[in-house]
């Protein structure tokens, strides 16, 4: 049963992501979702759900072809750095990950101009890398609270 309310739960996130995604568009909403799989240390789910939202990505054109693999490699290199100096589960530590990331965000829409030789708009990738990082604590926040408990699940039979 717990394993059903998991992928009910995973479902009704990506879902509301891609429509979050859709009314602002350059916002990933799926980074906060692995980052909550990366605090968990779920990493069965996140075998399943790491390519779906690379899928995902590439398929909405959210991030031109292969930019999205670089975007979450770059983000579980970012979580697994800042892991060994912060408590993972700590909104200190989300808010300091959020400010790479959105660092992180600006450095990948870089490389991807100058890999696929396309005009780079600083202005609205400086706002892009804003909004992702202000948008991350907030939705980390709004998640955690709803996410299940991880323990709960483990005691039902």
């Amino acid at each position: 049963m717990a394993r059903f309310k998991e992928i009910y739960w995973w479902l009704a996130f990506i879902i509301l992501a891609i429509y979050l995604q859709a009314l602002s568009p350059g916002l990933d909403v799926l980074a906060v979702g692995l980052i909550i799989l990366l605090q968990e240390k779920n990493y069965r789910s996140m075998l399943w759900l790491l390519p779906l939202f690379c899928l995902i990505q590439e398929g909405t054109g959210t991030n031109p072809f292969g930019i999205s693999i670089i975007w979450y490699g770059a983000i579980l290199f970012r979580f697994i750095a800042g892991q060994s100096l912060f408590e993972a589960r700590n909104f200190i530590f989300v808010f300091l990950l959020s400010a790479c990331i959105g660092v992180t965000y600006f450095v990948v829409a870089w490389l991807a101009a100058i890999l696929l030789n396309t005009p780079f708009n600083m202005a609205a990738t400086l706002d892009q890398s804003l909004i992702q990082a202000l948008f991350m604590p907030l939705a980390w926040c709004l998640l955690s609270f709803w996410r299940p408990r991880p323990e709960a699940q483990e005691q039902e039979p």
